[in-house]
C-alpha cells in the first residue's frame, strides 16, 4: 500500500511539469513547420504502439501467472472457484494477445508465442481435469514448458524494446535535425520533454498495476475469509451430528437426529426420513420436520420413489427435469430431492427434503445433505448389525426360539417382577419321548425337522408375553408369567395334546406318532429362585417320564408349598386323564 501511495504522489508531481514542456515542444514544432511536426507525430505514434505492445505482453504475463496460481490451488485443494479463476485468466491472456498488432514480417514470432502458451495452458487444463498431485508442479515437463513460454515472452519484449529504442533514436535524430534548423534551446526542451514523458508513463503504469494488484488481493482475501467461515460452520455441523448419531440407541432416535440437523441446515425446508421395510418392500415415516404442506403418504411402495428405483440421489428442481416421485399425498412440491441412505449394499432409509424454491438447494447444501445422509446410513447399518448380533446371541439357530442364555437372564428378572407385583410365574419343561431312538430310526435330519415343528407349535400355543425356549437337545421350556398353578397345568396339557396329534412327514416318509412329557413348576410372588424353579420342573419331568411318558406332572415340592396340608411324599396325580393316542394317517 505504501508503494501505491508513493507512485501516485510522483505521478501527480510530474504531470504539470510534463504538460508545460509539451506546450513548449508544440511551439517549437510549429516554428519548424507543419511538415516536420507531422513526421515527429508519426514517429511518436510508432513509439506509443510499441509501448502498447509491451503493456499487453505484461498483461499476458500477469494472466499466465494467475492461471498457474489457480492451477496450483486446484491440484492442492480442488475448488470450483479455482477453475473459474483459471478460465478468467485464460480469457484475459487471449484477449490481450489479440490486441497485439504487428507488421507482417513479425507475425511469425507472435504465432510461435501463441503455440507455446496454448501448449502450457492445455497441460494445466489436463492436470486440473485429472487432479494430479502437487508433484506435477515440480515435474521436468512442466518446468520446461513454463521456461519456454517465459523465454519466448522475454525474447518478444526484448525485440519490442529494441524497436522502441530504435524508434526513439530516430525521433531524437529528427528532433536534432529540427533543432539545428531552429534553435538549440528548443531542441533541448524537446529532449527533456521526451524523458519526462517516459517517466510519467512509467509511473502511471506502475500506479495502475499497483492498484489492480491491491484490489485483486483484497478481493481474494475477502473470498477466502467467507469460504473459511462457511467451511468452519459446516465442519462443526458435521461433527455435532456424528456425535449425536453415535449415542443413538435405535433407528428411531437416529431418524429424529437427522431431521433436526437438516432443519437447522435449511430452516425454510420441510422433509421426511423414511424407514425401509425390506420384507414388504415398503417405506414408512420415521421422522419429519418443517411445515408438511405436501406431506408424503404415511406408507408407500419403494417403487414410488425414483431415488430408490435408481439407487442414487434424485432431484426435482425444475418443471422439466424428468420423472417425478409418486409418494406425495398432494401436489408435488416446487423443488425437492430424495437421497437413498445405503450402507453395505443395502438401502436402509430414504431422505426426502423439499423447499419452496430451487434456490434453497445450493451446491454446498447438497453436499452437506449427502454427507449427513451418509453418516445416518452408516449409523443405521451399525444399529442393524448390533440388533442382528444380539438376536443371534439369544436365539436358537435351529428352531428360532430363545436359547438357554436368554432364559437365565429373563427368568431372574421375571421372578423379581413377580415378587414386586405379588403374582405367580409358571414353568413348563417338555421333553420329546424316545427322541434318541427316533434319530436312530429316521436320521438326524428328520429329528431336526421334528424339533422345528414342535418349536413352532409351542410358540403358537402360548400368549404374546410368554417365553418359549429351547432348553437342551430335545428339551423345551416355557415361562408363563402372571398365572396360577391350574392355568399353567392346563396350558401344559394343551401342549401335550397338540403334540400327540401331530402328523409329520419328512421327504414323503411318515414319522409316526410323536409324544412329549411335561414337568410343571410354579413360584408365587417370587418365592423360589431361578435355580430352584428349574430344578423342581426337572424333577416333575422325571416323574412324568417314570409314569409312562406323554403326560403332565406338577412338581411335588411345589405342590407341598402350595398345599401345606398334604404330605411332602404324596405322589402328584395327573390333572386330567391321559388322552388316547390319535392314530397318524
Amino acid at each position: 500500500m505504501r508503494k501505491v501511495l508513493k507512485s501516485a504522489i510522483e505521478a501527480r508531481t510530474l504531470l504539470p511539469f510534463a504538460f508545460i514542456l509539451m506546450l513548449a515542444f508544440l511551439v517549437a514544432m510549429a516554428w519548424d513547420g507543419f511538415a516536420s511536426t507531422g513526421e515527429l507525430l508519426n514517429a511518436q505514434a510508432y513509439v506509443q504502439h510499441t509501448h502498447q505492445v509491451l503493456h499487453e505482453m505484461d498483461g499476458v504475463e500477469d494472466g499466465l501467472q494467475d492461471a498457474r496460481e489457480a492451477w496450483l490451488h486446484y491440484v492442492l485443494t480442488p475448488e470450483q472457484q479455482d477453475r473459474d479463476n483459471f478460465a478468467d485468466a485464460e480469457v484475459r491472456i487471449w484477449t490481450q494477445l489479440d490486441h497485439v498488432t504487428l507488421s507482417a514480417e513479425r507475425q511469425d514470432s507472435i504465432k510461435q508465442l501463441r503455440g507455446l502458451i496454448e501448449d502450457e495452458l492445455r497441460q494445466l487444463r489436463d492436470d486440473m481435469r485429472t487432479q494430479h498431485t502437487k508433484l506435477i508442479y515440480h515435474s521436468q515437463e512442466s518446468d520446461e514448458k513454463r521456461d519456454r513460454v517465459r523465454d519466448a515472452i522475454q525474447k518478444f519484449k526484448d525485440q519490442q524494446e529494441n524497436i522502441l529504442r530504435e524508434r526513439n533514436q530516430a525521433a531524437q535524430e529528427r528532433a536534432r535535425q529540427i533543432t539545428r534548423n531552429v534553435l538549440l534551446r528548443i531542441g533541448g526542451f524537446s529532449a527533456l520533454m521526451g524523458v519526462l514523458f517516459m517517466l510519467v508513463m512509467r509511473e502511471s503504469k506502475k500506479l495502475r498495476v499497483a492498484e489492480q494488484t491491491a484490489l485483486l488481493a483484497q478481493t481474494r482475501l475477502e473470498g477466502s475469509l467467507l469460504q473459511l467461515q462457511s467451511e468452519t460452520e459446516n465442519s462443526k455441523l458435521l461433527n455435532d451430528i456424528q456425535a449425536d448419531l453415535q449415542i443413538c440407541a435405535n433407528a428411531g432416535e437416529a431418524f429424529k437426529v437427522t431431521a433436526a440437523y437438516l432443519q437447522k441446515l435449511i430452516p425454510a425446508s420441510a422433509g421426511t426420513v423414511f424407514a425401509v421395510d425390506g420384507t414388504r418392500n415398503l417405506m414408512e415415516i420415521g421422522a419429519t420436520w418443517g411445515a408438511q404442506e405436501h406431506a408424503p403418504a404415511r406408507t408407500y411402495s419403494a417403487e414410488d420413489c425414483c431415488a430408490v428405483r435408481g439407487g442414487r440421489p434424485h432431484s426435482h428442481l425444475e418443471e422439466t427435469c424428468g420423472l417425478a416421485c409418486r409418494h406425495f399425498a398432494g401436489p408435488d412440491p416446487e423443488a425437492y430431492i430424495c437421497f437413498p441412505l445405503s450402507a453395505l449394499g443395502e438401502t436402509l432409509s430414504l431422505l426426502n427434503v423439499s423447499a419452496s424454491s430451487p434456490a434453497q438447494f445450493t451446491p454446498s447444501r447438497l453436499t452437506l445433505i449427502q454427507q449427513i445422509g451418509e453418516y445416518t446410513a452408516l449409523r443405521l447399518a451399525n444399529l442393524k448389525l448390533r440388533e442382528k448380533l444380539q438376536d443371534q446371541s439369544i436365539r436358537d439357530p435351529l428352531t428360532g426360539l430363545y436359547n438357554r442364555r436368554f432364559l437365565e437372564t429373563t427368568l431372574e428378572q421375571q421372578l423379581r417382577r413377580s415378587g414386586q407385583a405379588d403374582t405367580g410365574t409358571g414353568i413348563i419343561m417338555a421333553d420329546i419321548d424316545g427322541f434318541k431312538s427316533f434319530n436312530d430310526t429316521f436320521g438326524h435330519e428328520a429329528g431336526d425337522h421334528v424339533l422345528k415343528e414342535i418349536g413352532a407349535l409351542l410358540r403358537h400355543s402360548v400368549r404374546g408375553e410368554d417365553i418359549v425356549c429351547r432348553y437342551g437337545g430335545e428339551e423345551f421350556l416355557t415361562v408363563i408369567p402372571d398365572s396360577s398353578p391350574e392355568s399353567v397345568c392346563e396350558r401344559a396339557e394343551l401342549m401335550r395334546n397338540a403334540i400327540s396329534r401331530l402328523e409329520l412327514e419328512h421327504h414323503g416318509r411318515p414319522l409316526g406318532k410323536i409324544t412329549a412329557s411335561f414337568g410343571v413348576s410354579f413360584s408365587q410372588a417370587g418365592s423360589l429362585t431361578p435355580d430352584m424353579l428349574l430344578r423342581h420342573a426337572d424333577e416333575a419331568l422325571y416323574i412324568a417320564k417314570r409314569s409312562g411318558c406323554d403326560c403332565v406332572r406338577l412338581s411335588e415340592s411345589v405342590a407341598g408349598l402350595l398345599d401345606s396340608g398334604k404330605s411332602e411324599n404324596e405322589q402328584p396325580t395327573p390333572l386330567r386323564p391321559k388322552t388316547a393316542a390319535v392314530k397318524l394317517a
